[in-house]
């Protein structure tokens, strides 16, 4: 039991420290919807994913989400 927390913590430790901070910029019909919004991920289309659910939970409508 002790090896399976153990394991869990450090996994969880690694994937924190290879995330970065993306910032992302919701699009409809080619035009920006603002704001943008601050998403932690390792890589831009991790970031894109997390962006746009954030956005629709928050009531906004997108078709698409650019990260950098």
């Amino acid at each position: 039991m002790k090896k399976i927390i153990a394991a869990s913590v450090l996994t969880l430790i690694s994937t924190v420290s290879y995330a970065k901070p993306f910032q992302c910029t919701g699009y409809v019909d080619g035009a920006k919807v603002e704001p943008t919004i601050t998403v932690n991920a390792a890589k831009a289309a991790v970031a894109e994913t997390k962006g746009k659910d954030r956005m629709r939970k928050t009531g906004q409508i997108v078709d698409y989400v650019k990260c950098k």
